[in-house]
Protein backbone atom coordinates (compact mmCIF):
# COMPACT_ATOMS: atom_id res chain seq x y z
CA UNK A 1 0.00 0.00 0.00
CA UNK A 2 1.75 3.49 -1.34
CA UNK A 3 -0.60 5.86 1.43
CA UNK A 4 -1.64 5.06 4.49
CA UNK A 5 -4.83 7.31 5.14
CA UNK A 6 -8.45 7.09 6.74
CA UNK A 7 -9.75 6.93 3.19
CA UNK A 8 -7.51 4.09 1.78
CA UNK A 9 -8.81 2.01 4.40
CA UNK A 10 -12.16 2.58 3.91
CA UNK A 11 -11.90 1.72 0.14
CA UNK A 12 -10.14 -1.20 1.52
CA UNK A 13 -13.20 -2.34 3.52
CA UNK A 14 -15.30 -1.17 0.76
CA UNK A 15 -13.75 -3.52 -1.62
CA UNK A 16 -13.34 -6.33 1.26
CA UNK A 17 -17.14 -6.11 2.14
CA UNK A 18 -17.97 -6.35 -1.95
CA UNK A 19 -14.98 -9.52 -2.24
CA UNK A 20 -17.39 -11.26 0.80
CA UNK A 21 -13.70 -11.35 2.39
CA UNK A 22 -15.41 -11.32 6.25
CA UNK A 23 -12.13 -11.90 8.44
CA UNK A 24 -10.69 -9.04 6.24
CA UNK A 25 -13.72 -6.75 6.99
CA UNK A 26 -13.73 -7.58 10.94
CA UNK A 27 -10.08 -6.08 10.79
CA UNK A 28 -10.68 -3.56 8.43
CA UNK A 29 -13.83 -2.78 10.83
CA UNK A 30 -11.30 -2.83 13.93
CA UNK A 31 -8.70 -0.71 12.12
CA UNK A 32 -11.77 2.23 11.09
CA UNK A 33 -12.96 2.21 14.95
CA UNK A 34 -9.80 2.52 16.40
CA UNK A 35 -9.18 5.33 14.04
CA UNK A 36 -12.34 7.07 15.30
CA UNK A 37 -11.86 6.48 18.73
CA UNK A 38 -7.91 8.21 18.58
CA UNK A 39 -10.19 11.01 16.96
CA UNK A 40 -12.44 11.41 19.33
CA UNK A 41 -9.99 10.96 21.92
CA UNK A 42 -7.82 13.91 20.29
CA UNK A 43 -10.86 16.15 20.27
CA UNK A 44 -11.86 15.56 23.65
CA UNK A 45 -7.96 16.86 24.64
CA UNK A 46 -7.94 19.15 22.42
CA UNK A 47 -11.14 20.87 22.47
CA UNK A 48 -11.04 21.17 18.37
CA UNK A 49 -13.05 19.88 15.78
CA UNK A 50 -11.46 16.71 14.64
CA UNK A 51 -9.35 16.51 11.67
CA UNK A 52 -8.23 13.57 9.91
CA UNK A 53 -5.17 11.25 11.52
CA UNK A 54 -1.74 11.99 9.08
CA UNK A 55 0.25 8.50 7.91
CA UNK A 56 1.85 8.67 11.06
CA UNK A 57 -0.98 8.33 13.56
CA UNK A 58 -2.23 5.31 11.37
CA UNK A 59 0.49 3.51 11.28
CA UNK A 60 0.98 3.76 14.61
CA UNK A 61 -2.46 2.18 15.43
CA UNK A 62 -1.64 -0.49 13.03
CA UNK A 63 1.41 -1.30 14.89
CA UNK A 64 -0.96 -1.81 18.05
CA UNK A 65 -3.22 -3.60 15.95
CA UNK A 66 -0.61 -6.24 14.95
CA UNK A 67 0.72 -6.05 18.72
CA UNK A 68 -2.88 -6.77 19.91
CA UNK A 69 -2.52 -10.05 17.47
CA UNK A 70 1.15 -11.23 18.39
CA UNK A 71 -0.55 -11.29 22.36
CA UNK A 72 -3.69 -13.26 20.74
CA UNK A 73 -1.10 -15.50 19.79
CA UNK A 74 0.57 -16.66 22.69
CA UNK A 75 -2.19 -16.65 24.43
CA UNK A 76 -3.80 -19.03 22.07
CA UNK A 77 -0.62 -21.22 21.95
CA UNK A 78 -1.09 -21.83 25.88
CA UNK A 79 -4.55 -22.85 25.09
CA UNK A 80 -3.19 -25.14 22.46
CA UNK A 81 -6.12 -23.24 19.99
CA UNK A 82 -4.39 -23.95 17.01
CA UNK A 83 -7.38 -22.52 15.20
CA UNK A 84 -7.02 -19.32 16.68
CA UNK A 85 -3.46 -18.97 16.19
CA UNK A 86 -3.56 -19.70 12.46
CA UNK A 87 -6.54 -16.94 12.27
CA UNK A 88 -4.81 -13.98 14.21
CA UNK A 89 -1.49 -15.23 11.98
CA UNK A 90 -3.64 -14.69 9.15
CA UNK A 91 -5.01 -11.12 10.74
CA UNK A 92 -1.54 -9.90 11.59
CA UNK A 93 -0.32 -10.63 7.84
CA UNK A 94 -3.47 -8.44 6.51
CA UNK A 95 -2.52 -5.82 8.95
CA UNK A 96 1.28 -5.87 7.87
CA UNK A 97 0.04 -5.33 4.34
CA UNK A 98 -0.53 -1.62 5.38
CA UNK A 99 2.40 -1.18 7.00
CA UNK A 100 5.17 1.51 4.79
CA UNK A 101 8.31 -0.61 3.63
CA UNK A 102 10.45 -0.12 6.64
CA UNK A 103 14.34 1.45 6.76
CA UNK A 104 16.61 -0.96 5.77
CA UNK A 105 19.26 -1.86 8.61
CA UNK A 106 21.90 0.41 6.45
CA UNK A 107 19.65 2.86 6.17
CA UNK A 108 18.99 3.15 9.81
CA UNK A 109 22.68 3.15 10.71
CA UNK A 110 23.50 5.51 7.74
CA UNK A 111 21.17 8.38 9.56
CA UNK A 112 22.57 7.52 13.07
CA UNK A 113 25.55 8.15 12.11
CA UNK A 114 24.84 11.50 9.77
CA UNK A 115 23.10 13.11 12.78
CA UNK A 116 25.59 12.31 15.34
CA UNK A 117 28.27 13.35 13.50
CA UNK A 118 26.08 16.66 13.25
CA UNK A 119 26.27 16.75 16.97
CA UNK A 120 22.84 14.72 17.84
CA UNK A 121 24.75 12.98 20.82
CA UNK A 122 22.51 11.39 22.90
CA UNK A 123 19.92 8.99 22.88
CA UNK A 124 16.91 11.37 23.02
CA UNK A 125 18.29 13.63 20.60
CA UNK A 126 18.98 10.62 17.74
CA UNK A 127 15.67 9.13 18.20
CA UNK A 128 13.98 12.74 17.61
CA UNK A 129 16.10 13.78 14.68
CA UNK A 130 15.38 9.86 13.08
CA UNK A 131 11.68 10.41 13.64
CA UNK A 132 11.61 13.49 12.48
CA UNK A 133 13.23 12.12 9.64
CA UNK A 134 11.75 8.90 8.68
CA UNK A 135 8.35 9.00 11.00
CA UNK A 136 6.21 6.00 9.61
CA UNK A 137 8.90 4.09 8.30
CA UNK A 138 10.71 4.12 11.56
CA UNK A 139 10.11 1.30 13.67
CA UNK A 140 10.94 2.53 16.73
CA UNK A 141 12.05 -0.58 19.11
CA UNK A 142 14.45 -1.07 15.70
CA UNK A 143 15.91 2.12 16.12
CA UNK A 144 16.40 2.31 19.74
CA UNK A 145 18.60 -0.98 19.33
CA UNK A 146 20.58 0.38 16.72
CA UNK A 147 20.64 3.99 18.52
CA UNK A 148 21.99 2.21 21.74
CA UNK A 149 24.54 -0.24 19.72
CA UNK A 150 26.15 2.67 18.05
CA UNK A 151 26.40 4.38 21.17
CA UNK A 152 27.67 1.93 22.75
CA UNK A 153 30.35 1.15 19.82
CA UNK A 154 31.33 5.02 19.80
CA UNK A 155 32.26 5.15 23.26
CA UNK A 156 34.16 1.91 23.10
CA UNK A 157 35.75 2.67 20.06
CA UNK A 158 36.96 6.87 21.05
Amino acid sequence: MTELSEAAIQGRLREAMRAKAMDQVMVLRGLVAAIKNLKIERRGVGGGVSSDLGEVDITQLVRREIKQRDEAIGFAEQAARFDLVDKNRQERAFLESFLPQALSRQELEAAIARHHAAGATSIGALMSKLKADFAARLDGNAASRAVREFLLHEKGGS
